[in-house]
């Protein structure tokens, strides 16, 4: 049962306020991960920057932003869905808001691996084991389910996934996602998302693990 502290809510208005919280609370979460390790080139230093690159575009252009808030206002957790249609750094103006700055300051080799990496090869392992082409495009795609550590395992990020499969299944979307974290693996299945493949992503720095996930709401 998620704590009555707490509401949660789509956000309709996603504001650079809210992109500098989510950008601090995901890169809390994922300063051990070693997707974030290995897409900043080994870089930790560069995951703020990094999580405002992708943050920003996706809730102030192409994206629904679901939140959790408590009493006071403060970003407990989110998720961020990107219509079917449309992928995060499509367009120049998306670009634009971060992208570019946070390629300037990878290193030689991060600036090979990143666009790499999640422009062609992860890419093409969501497509293969999603059995979709163009997986992303094609679905209501979470780039980003963040809960603040303390109140993990409250309810909260199922809450907040109940919201984004209330407008999924009113448009008939296919819901899909990544997550680079075992410990994810049981909670998305809880939630109602089917698992669909698993590999591990070799990088210069630390090799890292994804599990990928679908869910039809068409057949449900």
């Amino acid at each position: 049962m998620v704590p009555s502290n707490l509401t949660i809510q789509e956000l309709s208005n996603p504001t650079e306020e809210f992109v500098e919280e989510a950008a601090k609370l995901f890169s809390i979460l994922m300063v051990a991960d070693p997707a974030a390790i290995a897409l900043t080139g080994g870089n930790i230093g560069l995951i703020p920057t990094m999580a405002r690159a992708m943050i920003k575009p996706a809730a102030l252009l192409a994206g629904d932003v679901y939140t959790a808030t408590d009493e006071n206002g403060v970003l407990i957790g989110f998720t961020i869905w990107i219509r079917p249609g449309e992928v995060l750094f499509a367009t120049e103006e998306q670009r634009a808001m971060g992208f570019y700055g946070f390629l300037d300051k990878l290193s030689d080799e991060g600036k090979v691996y990143y666009p790499q990496v999640l422009g062609k090869d992860f890419p093409k392992f969501i497509d293969e084991s999603v059995g979709v082409p163009s997986t992303e495009m094609a679905s209501y795609w979470c780039y980003f389910a963040m809960v603040r550590a303390d109140y993990q395992g409250k309810g909260v990020a199922k809450a907040l996934f109940g919201l984004a499969y209330e407008k999924a299944k009113k448009n008939g979307d296919m819901m899909a996602l990544a997550t680079t974290n075992v410990r994810n693996v049981a909670i998305y299945e809880k939630i109602g998302m089917k698992v669909k493949g698993h590999t591990v992503m070799p990088s210069p720095w630390k090799e890292w693990p994804a599990w990928t996930f679908a869910r039809d709401t068409k057949v449900e």
